[in-house]
């Protein structure tokens, strides 16, 4: 058998997770898991819900106090994600 064209590895399983559409929700995974990393253990237990969709990353939060300290922190946490990340995924953050 001969070798047609010789590709990497990466270039291979970025194209099957873009065509399988299994991007999308790894992107989603990562970014679920800089959240945690920013924001801290204890408090990212009180994240109910988040959700990822159209560069918007939404968090639900069951603790008042903590809603309110988040929500004055936006500017920061996006900034912060997008390094942890190494892209410019997060445009906006809502914190509900």
């Amino acid at each position: 058998m001969k070798r047609k064209q010789a590709r990497v590895l990466k270039d291979i399983i970025d194209q099957t997770l873009q065509e399988s559409g299994l991007a999308e929700g790894l992107e989603t995974l990562k970014i679920h898991k800089a959240w945690d990393e920013v924001i801290g253990k204890s408090a990212a237990q009180e994240c109910t819900k988040r959700t990822f969709r159209n560069g918007r990353y939404t968090v639900y939060v069951a603790s008042s106090v903590l809603r309110c300290q988040l929500d004055m922190q936006k500017i920061f946490l996006k900034e912060r994600l997008n390094i942890l990340l190494g892209s410019d995924s997060v445009q906006e953050i809502i914190i509900r």
